[in-house]
């Protein structure tokens, strides 16, 4: 049997930085890194702490794991499925290859149906009429990305056919065999391409979140570069102040000059111990985000469809946990500037008043940063309503029950920022729909009523009209769509320049629901009809 030489060197960058080998299914850990499931476990069974190895981010937190084994921890990490294709068309390019015919080396690979041929073999394989339509190519001009997006999705239920469609009712792959018999009942099966195309834009909004949000954090970093060399700069100007006082009193100022020198450098010290402290905290939130970024670009480029449409949501939800925004603590929001106040008394007095010469002072100032708000549900929220997931996914606890499902906003509006959650599960088919809108009182003052019609506090956005302070209805249909959304999707709504509502749905402006609004105003999602549960994604600025 003739064999033939790798043909592939072995990534760095696919490696696992536990056990330096290529992954085997790569875990995703909350900051962004990968592991193998089997290191990821022997990892957390030997430290004191789940601490990622690259970055000392937390694996999970201990109020997280509960009464779970680490062995339950390591299985709920999502499966990063587009590094495990890629691994794995990297391995098949390594590897010796012999023809399907096992007395010659393999010179090509047919992406449709997987086999591996001579060339004698390759003229056969595309000759025959139930092969002649697939693409053969060349071992050597083979890469591990053609390679990866050549697998075809596999139907959930029939794993050797074909999954050409996806239910979004199940969320699952589908062949047209499935699609006849069990999904025949479901209201909507959509062609596989359709569903990745959607996907796709969906993954793309995520990498321009992630983007902005990279962008915001090393705004934030370079601001306390900078105060950091301006506080060692006018460290530098204080010492060399004290040194000129010091040289003209000779020696009988020497512990003078080694006193002041010290309280110098105290002085700036706590300001750049701050500022240091806050800098690496923010340099692990923005690794966070691109780690997290690399993820959805790599789903983002991925040829396997099925990896596509399962890591989707997977993504949606993490990156909508991630906190993008610039909000430093107040001990680190100071300009440090050090100031000597010299008494010239002192310097004829030296010799008895030593502990008068110099002073130094540190003077504060907000830092320039604009933070971007989070949306999170306020406690006052309907009866029938529990919030989890730090207070950003709120399910209605009675399906039989539509009453008492209104969740708002913690934070009054901000213009130009829209205030959009996902719509995580719809268990029914039929039923009404989802209202939306701003409430003008503050949610810890809010009398909340059973459902959201006729609001006396509140602009309600309806399939076909507008409720304003529960008496003036304006005849605008903007919430024409807001009738039978689909799982997964978005609905939101935002102030504009002036003040008035918007309505936003998968990410498109429906139009102006109801001019100038009073300040505050505060988002509400009323959970109606066919919708179980929401969860707030990243607040982002509408341009």
């Amino acid at each position: 049997m003739a064999t033939a030489a790798p043909l592939v060197p072995e990534p760095d960058d696919m490696d696992c930085s536990v056990c330096h080998e290529q992954y085997v299914q790569p875990k995703l850990l909350p900051c962004g890194h990968l592991l193998c499931h089997h290191c990821l476990l022997s990892w957390l069974q030997s430290q004191d702490q789940a601490l990622c190895p690259l970055c000392r981010c937390a694996i999970v937190e201990p109020e997280e794991r509960g009464q779970k084994s680490w062995q339950d921890v390591a299985d709920g990490f999502p499966t990063d499925l587009a590094m495990a294709d890629l691994v794995g068309a990297h391995r098949l390019l390594k590897q010796s290859h012999s023809c399907i015919c096992e007395e010659a080396a393999a010179t090509c690979l047919c992406l449709t149906c997987g086999d591996l041929f001579c060339e004698p073999c390759r003229k056969t394989h595309v000759k025959q009429k139930v092969s002649k339509n697939h693409t053969v190519e060349d071992l050597t001009s083979l890469t591990a990305d053609k390679v990866a997006g050549s697998q075809h999705a596999a139907c959930a239920v029939h794993a050797d056919k074909t999954a050409e469609l996806f239910c979004p009712t199940h969320g699952e792959s589908i062949c047209h065999l499935c699609a006849t018999s069990r999904h025949r009942s479901c209201p909507e099966v959509k062609d596989m391409e359709e569903k990745v195309k959607d996907m796709r834009a969906v993954l793309a909004e995520l990498a321009v979140m992630l983007t902005e949000g990279e962008a915001r954090l090393d705004k934030a970093i370079q601001q306390l570069d900078a105060h950091l060399v301006e506080t060692e700069k006018q460290t530098k100007k204080a010492v060399a102040e004290i040194e000129a006082v010091c040289a003209r009193l000779e020696k009988s100022v020497q512990d003078c000059r080694h006193r002041m020198n010290e309280l110098a450098h105290s002085a700036c010290s706590d300001v750049k111990e701050a500022v240091t402290d806050t800098k690496t905290c923010l340099l692990q939130r923005r690794g966070k985000l691109t780690s997290h970024k690399h993820v959805v670009q790599r789903v983002q480029e991925a040829k396997n469809r099925d990896t596509v449409s399962t890591m989707t949501p997977v993504m949606q939800t993490r990156v909508g946990n991630l906190d993008c925004s610039v909000i430093l603590p107040s001990v680190a929001k100071v300009v440090s500037k050090v100031t000597v106040v010299i008494d010239a008394e002192a310097v004829t007095r030296i010799e008895k008043e030593l502990s008068v010469l110099g002073q130094a002072k540190v003077m504060s100032a907000d830092l320039d940063f604009v933070p971007v708000p989070v949306l999170f549900f306020h406690d006052n929220h309907g009866k029938n309503i529990v919030l989890s997931n730090d207070k950003q996914t709120a399910e209605r606890r009675k399906w039989s029950d539509s009453y008492d499902g209104i969740v708002v906003a913690s934070q009054p509006m901000v213009t130009n920022m829209l205030y959009e959650v996902i719509l995580d599960r719809r268990d029914a088919t039929i039923g009404y729909m989802m209202w939306t809108g701003a409430t003008t009182t503050p949610p810890d003052a809010l009398t909340l009523p059973s459902h959201a019609g006729g609001w006396p506090s509140a602009v309600v956005i309806y399939t076909d009209s507008v409720d304003v302070n529960g008496g003036q209805t304006l005849t605008i249909n903007v919430g024409q769509k807001l009738v039978n959304l689909l799982q997964k999707s978005r609905v939101g709504v935002m102030l504009d320049k002036k003040r008035s509502l918007h309505l936003y749905i998968n990410g498109d402006d429906q139009g102006e629901a109801a001019p100038s609004l009073p300040d505050p105003c505060f988002a509400f999602f009323d959970i109606l009809g066919p919708f179980r549960q929401i969860t707030a994604l990243p607040v982002r600025r509408i341009p």
